[in-house]
């Protein structure tokens, strides 16, 4: 059993390049992927979960490939400077540019398409549709 020695991390430069792992579609048929790189929040992430699965009334499978792994710290309000960092508030998910964040299976027409579209939406992040078999080129993109 492994003990975490650093819990809280330093702000430094975190968007390196994304892994050929995280960059293919390993278990669903349609997947959002990444354009830009940002900052994802797992209330962001549920949000778009909903949306994906409340648009294909909750017929296929939703694999969200996203880890939460970077502690973002907040000082108290009204508390002096100085004496560190402060306590964890929330962890976050770096996501480099190419990185799959959602996948998608069981529904393989139009529907699923315009779900993932309206999920993307969702996101912060500027995504691509992707799909595994015959629709390798993008098929929709958020606005932002």
């Amino acid at each position: 059993m492994s003990k975490i020695l650093y819990k809280k991390i330093h702000k430094k430069n975190l968007f390196s390049t994304v892994s050929a792992n995280s960059s293919l579609i390993k278990y669903g048929v349609y997947a959002l992927k990444a354009v830009a790189s940002g900052i994802l929040t797992p209330t962001q992430v549920e949000a778009a979960r909903r949306v994906l699965s409340r648009k294909t009334k909750r017929s296929g499978t939703i694999i969200i490939r996203v880890c939460f792994n970077f502690p973002v710290t907040k000082k108290p309000l009204l508390s002096r400077m100085g004496k560190g960092s402060g306590p964890i508030k929330y962890w976050i998910a770096i996501i480099p540019k190419g990185t799959i964040i959602l996948e998608f299976t069981g529904i393989i027409n139009r529907i699923s398409i315009l779900a993932l579209k309206a999920s993307s939406f969702r996101l912060p992040l500027k995504t691509n549709i992707i799909g595994r078999h015959v629709l390798t080129k993008s098929l929709g993109s958020s606005n932002r």
